[in-house]
């Protein structure tokens, strides 16, 4: 059955990446690999040694993962100085079955929430591939500096004010 036709709706868990279970840790590697490696064409380090100090937000269809976000806390991340004293979302990714369907705002409030309720009082970054620049505004995030390039994709800084 698709998802489109699932009539189950998506579960949302936030959870330490260690109170994953081996499973959910495979079908997020595999789901980010799909998109950000695979789709994307992009050769990058996803595995990059943050995840098991992240928190992460992911979205379960029939026990398995299709959508996902991490949280980091500042500080964290050395390749992101502009984060600042800011929690950031990143890793931000939907399967390819659920597009058109809202999944991937639905996850930006439940990672959005997680922030607000782990860093209660602080503004939340992200650096936003520059095509999904108004899809982050509608959410209340504002660009600022130049739009740069990560691993061969254009993006822009933005943060989402307390």
């Amino acid at each position: 059955m698709s998802a489109l036709s699932s009539p189950s709706p998506l579960k949302w868990v936030h959870c330490a990446f260690d109170d994953m279970t081996p499973r959910q840790v495979h079908d997020l590697l595999r789901l980010r690999q799909q998109i950000f490696i695979i789709e994307q064409e992009c050769i990058f380090p996803d595995i990059d040694g943050l995840d098991p100090v992240c928190n992460h937000v992911f979205g379960l269809l029939d026990d398995r993962v299709v959508a996902a976000a991490r949280i980091v806390a500042p500080g964290l991340d050395p390749d992101h100085c502009e984060q600042g004293e800011y929690p950031a979302i990143g890793r931000v990714v939907a399967s390819p079955e659920l597009r058109g369907q809202g999944v991937g705002r639905k996850l930006m409030l439940q990672a959005i929430a997680s922030c607000d309720d782990s860093f209660a009082g602080k503004g939340i970054f992200l650096n936003a591939q520059l095509y999904l620049k108004s899809f982050y505004a509608s959410l209340g995030f504002a660009p600022f500096g130049e739009a740069f390039y990560e691993d061969g994709i254009a993006h822009i800084s933005m943060l989402r004010a307390a």
